[in-house]
């Protein structure tokens, strides 16, 4: 059985079918880092020191939800 790959999009043409979410830019994914690793500093009180954990954290999760879009 021969399989098909789809090409992806140009950046001038839009996605289309089920995943249709274009990649995120640089700066959209380092704007949902910064907020995702703000709420992970919230949900411990801004204690200090763990600043780098918070960020790497957040980087992650956004990855993920940008993988399962």
């Amino acid at each position: 059985m021969k399989t098909t790959r789809k090409q992806a999009p140009t950046p001038n043409e839009p996605a289309t079918g089920a995943n249709s979410e274009a990649p995120l830019s640089i700066d959209d994914f380092q704007a949902q880092v910064a907020e995702a690793a703000y709420f992970l500093a919230q949900q411990r009180g801004f204690s200090p020191g763990f600043e780098m954990e918070d960020w790497l954290a957040a980087e992650a999760q956004v990855r993920t939800r940008s993988d399962n879009a």
